[in-house]
């Protein structure tokens, strides 16, 4: 499998699971996310991005429409949390080894 888009289906499968450890051990040390909340660089601000704002929500989290070409993977996100959906256009981007460097988030309103 392509290594960003296996890095995009891990971070998915961590958040449904609830896996903070799993999820921070995908990022490089000083990865970058991009978030309408903000921007949040480094293991300290993903940790409190991520633990305070996704896996205590509890989302179940769906992608499709995989593009993933090089070391980046983009795709189309829906989750599920508490009966409200939520639809996302991810973008990430990794290093040499698989780790997840970049990721931006934008938020689009819902089909239909």
């Amino acid at each position: 499998m392509h290594p960003a888009r296996a890095a995009a289906e891990s971070y998915l499968s961590t958040i449904n699971a609830g896996d903070l450890e799993g999820l921070l051990a995908l990022f490089a040390p000083h990865a970058v996310v991009h978030h309408p909340l903000g921007t949040f660089e480094g293991a300290d601000r993903l940790r409190e991005f991520y633990g305070t704002f996704i896996i205590p929500a509890r989302p179940v989290m769906t992608g499709s429409g995989w593009v993933a070409e090089g070391r980046i993977c983009a795709f189309e996100l829906e989750a599920l949390t508490e009966g409200r959906r939520t639809f996302a256009l991810d973008h990430l981007t990794v290093d040499d080894d698989g780790a997840i460097v970049r990721m931006a988030i934008a938020y689009r309103t819902q089909p239909g």
